[in-house]
Order: C-alpha cells, then sequence, then structure tokens
C-alpha cells in the first residue's frame, strides 16, 4: 500500500540547512539510512555548489544542520563529499554529487532510516522521489510576522532557518519511472571496479529537493536526488534559453561500496 511506504519514507527525510560562519550558504534535502541517524545528500547540498573544492567541507566555520520531522535539530559531520574518480580520457577528475554525514551528537533514540541496498536501478522501474521540495509552502510568510523584533519572534525565526519548517510541511513525495540510465564503470589499479549510475525519472522535483531519496518499491534507498534535467527551447529573437525539462537526474548509491561508505548501512 502506498500509504504505508509513504508513512515510512517521510519521518526518515530531513531538511538539511548548512551555515558558513553565520551566513546560511545551503539548504536542501537528506534522509537517514543508519538506525544512529547517519544521512545521505547531495554533495552540492553540503557546500551550496558544484563542482566542489575540498576546502568547501573541510572549512570549520562550516556547520551543518538537519532536522527531522518531530525531532530537534542535530548538528552533523561530514564523512564523505563529492568523491571524485579518474575517467580514461577525462582532463579532470568526475567529481560524484554524493555525502555522507555523521551527527555530532547521539541521538536519544533510533531514527527512522530508508535501508540502502546497493543495488542498481532498472530502466522503466517505478520509483519514489521525496524531499522539501520549493514547491510546499507554510500557510503564512514568516518574514511577515508580528512585531519581528520581539524575542519570541527573533528565536522562532532563528528556528525556522535551521530548519524548523520540517515540523509544518513534511516532505513531498512523488512518483515516477526511470526514462534512462547512463552507468559509469571504472577500473581503479588495486581497489577493483567502480560503478555509478546517472538516471533520468520521469517527473521533476524542485529546488530544495536535491539530496532527497530515490526509492523503490519495497521502501529502499537506491538513489540520491541531484538535479532537475534541463532542455533548450528557442525564446525567438532572443536565441535559445535553458529551461527544467520535467525530469529529475539521481545518482545512484553504488559507488558507497567502492568508497567504503556503505559499510554502515545495515547498522
Amino acid at each position: 500500500m502506498l500509504e504505508e511506504l509513504y508513512s515510512r519514507i517521510s519521518p526518515a527525510c530531513c531538511y538539511l540547512t548548512v551555515f558558513l560562519n553565520d551566513e546560511k550558504i545551503s539548504e536542501g534535502s537528506g534522509f537517514a539510512f543508519t538506525r544512529d541517524g547517519q544521512v545521505l545528500t547531495a554533495a552540492h547540498v553540503v557546500t551550496g555548489r558544484f563542482p566542489i573544492r575540498r576546502s568547501d567541507y573541510t572549512d570549520p566555520a562550516l556547520k551543518i544542520f538537519c532536522k527531522f520531522p518531530g525531532v530537534p535539530v542535530a548538528e552533523y559531520g561530514v564523512v564523505m563529499c563529492c568523491p571524485e574518480i579518474q575517467v580514461p580520457g577525462f582532463t579532470s577528475n568526475v567529481q560524484l554529487d554524493l555525502a555522507v554525514l555523521h551527527p555530532k551528537t547521539p541521538f536519544p533514540d533510533t531514527l527512522h532510516r530508508i535501508p540502502v541496498p546497493l543495488e542498481s536501478p532498472r530502466l522503466g522501474q517505478r520509483v519514489f522521489m521525496a524531499g522539501y521540495s520549493e514547491e510546499l509552502r507554510l500557510p503564512f510568510d514568516i518574514d511577515r510576522l508580528p512585531c519581528p523584533t520581539t524575542e519570541g519572534a527573533d528565536a522562532f525565526k532563528a528556528a525556522m532557518e535551521k530548519g524548523y519548517q520540517a515540523d509544518m510541511t513534511g516532505p513531498l513525495i512523488k512518483q515516477g519511472h526511470i526514462g534512462n540510465i547512463r552507468r559509469i564503470v571504472v577500473t581503479a589499479e588495486g581497489r577493483g571496479t567502480l560503478e555509478c549510475d546517472v538516471t533520468y525519472i520521469d517527473n521533476a522535483m524542485h529546488t530544495g529537493a536535491s539530496g532527497g531519496p530515490l526509492v523503490n518499491e519495497r521502501g529502499e534507498a537506491i538513489g540520491v536526488l541531484s538535479q532537475r534535467a534541463v532542455t533548450t527551447i528557442d525564446v525567438g529573437k532572443e536565441g535559445n534559453t535553458r529551461v527544467p525539462s520535467g525530469c529529475t537526474v539521481a545518482i545512484s548509491l553504488l559507488p558507497l561500496r567502492f568508497f567504503g561508505a556503505g559499510a554502515s548501512t545495515a547498522a
């Protein structure tokens, strides 16, 4: 039943906000994949940009917060961010838009999680996408709260900045089918073979959903949402412009096996 599947996906998704010093530089989605609350997300959600430099996620001033529905906000640290692979014939390394985060302080209770079987997506497979998309709107505008200078309103706004709207909205879940798969296979001397699938889903998720899970019908995560697919349209005298195509691009989780970040998926 979809109701049961959705009820398992929703509480495992988190709203992710990233600050550099006191400035919020990024926000997006993620999901817990272990019982102790380790989170998978897209690497660009952690850094606020792509391509990524190592200094983007090793800066000591970087603070990452994850907010699960009904659970207090928690600060996270980086386990792995944007692993790189060398592809023969390419002039530079290929960066994979994946990141693994861990809570800096253990949660008092076990979190809901989405298991990761480390299997390949299949062409034509029915899948589900979840994330805190910009399509979700609160029933009021936070910036127009009365008495914005009062301590209560300021505290509320500060909480919203760290993702407490997750309690008010929850993630948006959509479904679709995998319409295209592009596979990268690279053999690294002494390290084995790395496999990664870039998948296109025939439904659109929007800004804010990046880093959310791509889930199969068994309720297992088989990918991370990376970006909206784009296409070119003719706008007359203005020439061509790039617009969202209506599809979503996701990265498979197979690289976790290669980089050793999948060892705890059954923890």
